[in-house]
Parts: structure tokens; C-alpha cells; sequence
């Protein structure tokens, strides 16, 4: 019974995610009569976060996220060449999703 439980819980969780990320694909990509977030810039990088998503099953998405790590780099030369995890896409997927930063 327990099992069964843990995973209605799941199942539950999942559906909420999907629907938030289902309404977040048909907000993304459109002008919102904001001059700040109607430049091409932010509407092309939302663009982009739109496809990733219709092409990423749930699944995959959760994956993606799966643990997500700062690296602190001492040297200013090994700064220029380290990348983080987070890309500019996955940012924006958080702060649309209403994740805190961290």
C-alpha cells in the first residue's frame, strides 16, 4: 500500500509539472506589450527554450536537472575557460517555472 502511495504521490507531481510546462510553452515566444521583454533578443532566446522543450520528453527535462552544482574557480585564467552547468537556456527555464535562483 505504501508503494502504491509513493507512487500516486509521483504521478501527481509529474502531472502538475507537465501541465506547468504546457502552459509555459504557449506563453513562450509571444509579445506581451512589455518594451523590456519585446525585444528580439529575449523573444529569440525564448524561442529557443520553446523548441528545447518540444523536443524533450518530461523525463528528460527531470533528468537534465537532476543535480546541479556550483564550481567556484580561483584563477582568473581558468574562469575564461570553465563553463558552468547552468546555460542561459536553463535559466530561463527556471526563472519562467518561478524556481528561485540559487
Amino acid at each position: 500500500m505504501g508503494r502504491m502511495f509513493v507512487q500516486f504521490a509521483a504521478l501527481c507531481y509529474y502531472e502538475y509539472l507537465s501541465e506547468q510546462v504546457r502552459q509555459l510553452k504557449l506563453s513562450l515566444g509571444r509579445e506581451n506589450g512589455d518594451p523590456a521583454h519585446d525585444n528580439k533578443d529575449t523573444l529569440d532566446r525564448e524561442d529557443r527554450l520553446k523548441s528545447w522543450l518540444k523536443n524533450t520528453p518530461i523525463y528528460l527535462i527531470l533528468q537534465w536537472f537532476d543535480v546541479v552544482e556550483e564550481v567556484k574557480v580561483s584563477t582568473k585564467l581558468l574562469s575564461r575557460r570553465w563553463t558552468t552547468e547552468i546555460t542561459g537556456r536553463d535559466q530561463l527555464f527556471l526563472d519562467k517555472l518561478g524556481v528561485p535562483a540559487f
